[in-house]
């Protein structure tokens, strides 16, 4: 076994820059065993046991100060201090991501719902779980901007586990004034439906609904919106409040417009 190596084949063993030796050597934390008079630096079995155990405990997500602090005064206590606090953080990114890794699932699920199991352009009444929801502010006409306001909303509303395919949904309110007067290319509002079990936003109480899904941009919602109409008058029902439209599939999703899927939810009571 060699005694000494350059820092050229600590570098290639470890495969960590030269630059972050001198680094590390520039606030002493990794002092090479000796300089040559030609500036070459070496390190010796000392130093790599040392760089062994800086690896390790970056690997942990200690940063370099309290590695530092660590191996000055390291004894078996302080080990198991460190080996705790590393624990403690480890378990919780591991609830984190199992967090994560149900609404993965939850999302998948979804996804392959409405690929597989939607009838489009037929209305139904069904009932609909309370739920809460985090609006944005200011009305929405254009497909563009309704775009723009989700990008918005969704950055508002990101939390630790957000990723882009995490479970929560958007959607937009048209009023029941507007639903009327059949202008329905203007949203009061767009929103986010809050699955976080968080107590932020608006609750939204269970209630029965008129729903109809469509596919396609937002703007080509009216003949939806006359078919549930018709379908409203049939069974005679009326309408209790304002429109959502939820955005199953959206822009988060695809880049492809035409492969939005989008639920019109009209509340409704019997006459």
């Amino acid at each position: 076994m060699k005694k000494y190596y350059s820092i050229g084949e600590i570098s290639k063993i470890y495969n960590i820059s030269v630059d972050t030796l001198r680094h590390y050597e520039k606030i002493k934390l990794l002092e090479p065993a000796f300089r040559k008079s030609t500036g070459y630096r070496y390190y010796s079995s000392e130093q790599i046991w040392k760089l062994n155990n800086i690896r390790n405990l970056r690997g942990l997500g200690l940063g370099l100060e309290a590695i530092k602090g660590f191996l000055e005064t390291r004894s078996v206590n302080s080990t198991e201090k460190v080996l705790d606090s590393q624990l403690e953080i480890v378990e919780r990114e591991l609830e984190k991501f199992s967090r994560l890794k149900e609404e993965l699932l939850i999302k998948k699920a979804n996804l392959e719902y409405f690929k597989n199991n939607i009838s489009f352009g037929v209305p139904q009444l069904k009932n609909i779980s309370k739920r809460r929801i985090i609006k944005s502010k200011g009305r929405v006409k254009d497909d563009g901007d309704i775009d723009f306001k989700i990008k918005l909303l969704s950055i508002k509303t990101l939390s630790e586990n957000d990723f882009l395919f995490t479970e929560n949904e958007f959607g937009g309110t048209l009023s029941r004034e507007n639903f009327s007067k059949k202008r329905y290319d203007t949203y009061e509002e767009i929103f986010v439906i809050n699955n976080e079990g968080t107590e932020e936003g608006e609750e939204i109480e269970a209630g029965d609904y008129v729903s109809i899904y469509y596919r396609g941009y937002y703007s080509e919602n009216y003949r939806y919106y006359e078919k549930a109409k018709r379908f409203i008058k049939e069974n005679e029902l009326s309408i209790t409040g304002d429109i959502f439209e939820i955005f199953h599939i959206d822009i988060h999703t695809t880049e492809n417009s035409e492969e939005y899927i989008t639920e019109i939810q009209i509340p409704v009571k019997k006459l």
